[in-house]
């Protein structure tokens, strides 16, 4: 169970949280992964099967005339309110549904993602992380590595919904272990919407219908576990799949703006000790400051509240991993952990020394 004692501390809960604003509209593509949630949805009996062969007939046309078809976000998630209250149990009985007996012939272990031809299991969440524009535009994934541990990390843009985030941990808690060459790929630490929860708790979890986090998603494994070999890798397929999957990123990239490579800047500027700011992150791109600001501006945002949306949402996670207060204040970049711990009361009206003593490390 997720524990709502952080919503009393606050007096307003996490899940519906101060979100980034911007010019950039949240959608879902509509590809394979999209199309097969429909089509289990059709086949299951949950949605019309018209709804799925419509959205299938207007992708292909759309792909015809060389054009991204998307769906509006609040329009996915009515549609998913519908599969959810027909079926609570519908995101595992996805999952589970995928033939898995043999296992070296599971293609479809996976079936909404595009990464299971990579050598390693490490691969396969790098490229996880590095296509999340062939499903939305409403999160942002990263491949946080380290020493000992590795984690995948989603950061919603926006609030998203429950079932999005469930979605997520419950691809990584069921297909995804059995893509491993012993078979299993147990997660270590699970932060779930900025908390930190146990993993096994997830497996039957069923999704909160109308509950929204912009709080950060994430699975911690062992690197020995993500270093075993994926029974289905594939060096042809994989290249075949680069070669498919770039130019569709590309035409992707006007549903993010300059927005999305700011953050990304200042993700990886920030895990690597390095100093934010908006000069460093003009150069990065090859401009002006000025540019950078009018840009961001016409966006409907500024290069400060991307920043300031980072650090409130990363802190939580980091706070939920047990590091220190003055620990979180270090790697977020603060010269002081006073001016930390102000923001910290700004952003969630509790200091962050109430987070850290209840994280689990």
């Amino acid at each position: 169970m997720i524990n709502h004692e952080i919503d009393r501390v606050e007096g307003s809960s996490l899940a519906n949280s101060k979100k980034l604003t911007g010019s950039t509209n949240p959608v879902w593509f509509v590809g394979p992964a999209v199309l097969s949630i429909y089509n289990f949805g059709g086949e299951q009996g949950f949605l019309p099967k018209a709804r799925a062969e419509e959205l299938s007939k207007k992708a292909s046309e759309a792909a015809s005339r060389g054009e991204v078809y998307s769906l509006n976000y609040e329009e996915v998630n009515r549609d998913m309110e519908v599969i959810l209250k027909v079926a609570p149990g519908a995101l595992e009985l996805f999952w589970r549904s995928q033939p898995s007996s043999n296992r070296q012939q599971s293609g479809v272990i996976v079936r909404a993602s595009y990464t299971v031809s990579q050598p390693t299991l490490r691969e396969c969440l790098r490229c996880f992380a590095a296509t999340t524009l062939m499903d939305t535009n409403s999160v942002y994934n990263a491949l946080i590595e380290g020493e000992r541990e590795s984690s995948i990390r989603l950061m919603p843009k926006i609030a998203i919904y429950d079932w999005q985030h469930l979605f997520l941990v419950k691809q990584f808690l069921l297909p995804f272990s059995e893509l491993g060459q012993t078979g299993e790929c147990p997660i270590e630490r699970l932060i779930y919407q900025g908390r930190p929860v146990e993993p096994s708790e997830f497996i039957n979890r069923l999704p909160e219908i109308g509950l929204i986090s912009d709080q950060c998603t994430e699975m911690v494994w062992r690197n020995d576990v993500l270093d075993q070999a994926s029974i289905l890798a594939n060096a042809a397929s994989a290249q075949s799949f680069e070669a498919m999957v770039g130019p569709i990123l590309m035409s992707r990239q006007l549903f993010v703006g300059l927005q999305e490579r700011a953050l990304v800047f200042i993700d990886e500027q920030v895990r690597a000790g390095r100093e934010v700011s908006m000069p460093l992150a003009a150069q990065a791109f090859g401009m002006e400051a000025s540019t950078l600001r009018r840009r961001l501006v016409q966006e409907g945002v500024k290069f400060s509240e991307i920043l300031q949306d980072y650090r409130r949402k990363e802190a939580m996670r980091l706070l939920s991993h047990g590091f220190s207060v003055k620990a979180v204040s270090k790697k977020l970049g603060y010269a002081e952990a006073s001016s930390f711990q102000h923001a910290f009361k700004i952003w969630y009206d509790a200091p962050p020394k109430r987070f850290y003593r209840s994280a689990a490390r």
